[in-house]
């Protein structure tokens, strides 16, 4: 009996019914559809029609959730990593829409639902090369392996977040230890852009924390563009300059793509790796803090406020909400009360200079919470009031050990990337903090000299600024802090907050 090769549409609907454990003639009933339909759909003899797609997707995503038996229902939350079942049937549909948009495309491009094999293009533009590798595979959470070998400096910034994102999951609440992607880039620090590429790597950094990346330096990489997800998708070109990736080969051939995943793999080692993800219970536990805290020339950018600069009175009350509200395990009391007594008197005696973003101290004033050895933490506004009247005394007094600045302007143009990281830079340790709700991989641990080199640059490109988009003297500062004070004090004299 003859065969036909199912479109992937159907191949992942024929999934999740057999996931749910759902009868397809329940579901048909439910969408008002006769049971020959679901069978079609399911089969690949037919798909949705164009026009009823956002209803009928929908439809199904919300029935397979409902319909599901338990075990069922665990199944899929399992293969979507989420419980709640309104987000489940969101995903759901998510995967569904992006598999039929993908076979919907394949027929306006080759004429059928079945995605080539191969194809090759002579040239593609960097944002043909995205549209490409933009493979529905991307969106799976479950057991996706990722090797990249893309000469990403060479492009122009608009391109860069696009290549790095894909059409990867990644809510700001949400980690995918099941999604592994180790990508190899060409970089070199003498020839970057000291401030907008160092805040790309940033972004990468950030964006990349909530699945299992790795970021690896190797010469090989320049001029490449090769991406490739195990057994089932790969994409390879030869970028030529910042317009042209020529020689362009698309496959989904199992051995071809897989063979692809393993070169690339076997340069991804630990001498070449740029950063370590981890954490900073990671970093306390190591005494990676506590070394960095005592270490010559500390230079700090500080993107969103954290518990570094404390007065005692207000350590202890978020030492207490901690203990009280956020913490899953119990709380090391003496060892925070430690590392708060070492960090106030490390900035007091040794030298430190830090750079503060403004946008951070507005934050601050508007959303009213900052990093406590990586919770956020809700602070009241007599207590934001406190933390910005002591920000305000450091800054005072030109002759003190601790060196302050005040970045008042964005000094990148590209509003895709943000400046929301912290870097603390010092001669022993140094690492990037994330600004994240997941707890996980929120750190970067420099591993590579190179790292070290690039944000060097980048933090002394900022601190020779001597314009008006940095606050260099006391006066300038404390107007500043003033007027952010009286911001708060605006805020407490409304009766009423949201």
């Amino acid at each position: 009996m003859e065969t036909t090769e199912k479109n992937r549409f159907s191949v992942l609907l024929e999934q999740l019914i057999n996931m749910g454990e759902v009868k397809s003639s329940s579901l048909a009933a439910a969408l008002r559809y006769d049971p020959s339909y679901i069978s079609k759909w399911i089969t690949g003899r037919m798909i949705p029609v164009e026009k009823t797609k956002q209803k009928v997707l929908r439809g199904i995503s919300q029935e397979i959730v409902r319909q599901s038996t338990p075990d069922g229902l665990e199944m899929l939350s399992a293969n979507y990593q989420i419980t709640d079942t309104d987000e489940l049937q969101n995903v759901i549909y998510d995967n569904l829409e992006a598999e039929y948009n993908y076979v919907m495309e394949l027929q306006k491009t080759y004429g059928t639902l079945i995605e080539p094999k191969m194809s090759f293009f002579m040239m593609l533009s960097p944002a043909q090369y995205i549209a490409k590798m933009r493979h529905p595979v991307l969106r799976r959470v479950k057991l996706l392996n990722i090797a990249a070998e893309m000469d990403l400096m060479a492009l122009n910034h608009e391109y860069r977040m696009q290549i790095i994102q894909g059409s990867m999951r990644r809510e700001v609440y949400r980690s995918y230890p099941d999604v592994h992607f180790s990508l190899i880039i060409h970089i070199q620090p003498e020839k970057m852009e000291k401030i907008e590429d160092a805040v790309f790597l940033m972004n990468v950094i950030s964006d990349m924390s909530r699945v299992d990346f790795r970021l690896y330096k190797n010469s090989q990489a320049a001029g490449r563009m090769i991406f490739s997800v195990q057994d089932e998708f790969m994409i390879s070109g030869m970028l030529v300059d910042d317009k042209r990736c020529m020689v362009v080969n698309v496959s989904t051939e199992t051995e071809h793509c897989r063979s692809m995943f393993e070169t690339l793999s076997e340069v991804c080692t630990r001498d070449v790796l740029l950063y370590r993800p981890s954490t900073i219970d990671e970093l306390i536990e190591e005494h990676i803090y506590q070394q960095s805290m005592l270490a010559m020339n500390k230079s700090w950018y500080i993107g969103h406020l954290t518990e570094h600069f404390l007065p005692d009175e207000l350590f202890e009350e978020l030492l207490e909400t901690l203990k009280k509200e956020m913490a899953p395990d119990p709380i090391e009391e003496v060892q925070l009360r430690y590392l708060h007594a070492l960090t106030k008197k490390a900035l007091a005696e040794s030298s430190s200079r830090v750079i503060l973003c403004k946008e951070a101290i507005t934050q601050l004033v508007i959303e009213k919470e900052i990093s406590f050895y990586g919770y956020w933490i809700k602070l009241s506004l007599p207590q934001v009031k406190t933390y910005l009247r002591y920000l305000q005394t450091l800054c005072q007094g030109e002759e003190a050990s601790l060196k302050m600045k005040v970045l008042s302007e964005r000094l990148v143009t590209d509003y895709q990337y943000e400046m929301t990281q912290c870097v603390f830079l010092s001669d022993g340790s140094s690492y990037l903090m994330t600004k994240t709700e997941n707890r996980k991989n929120n750190l970067a641990l420099f591993n590579h000299p190179d790292m070290m080199t690039i944000f060097e640059q980048f933090f002394q490109s900022i601190w020779n600024i001597q314009d008006e988009r940095c606050l260099s003297t006391s006066e300038e500062q404390q107007q500043f802090f003033d007027h952010m004070i009286h911001n708060t004090e605006i805020q407490t004299a409304i009766p009423f907050h949201f």
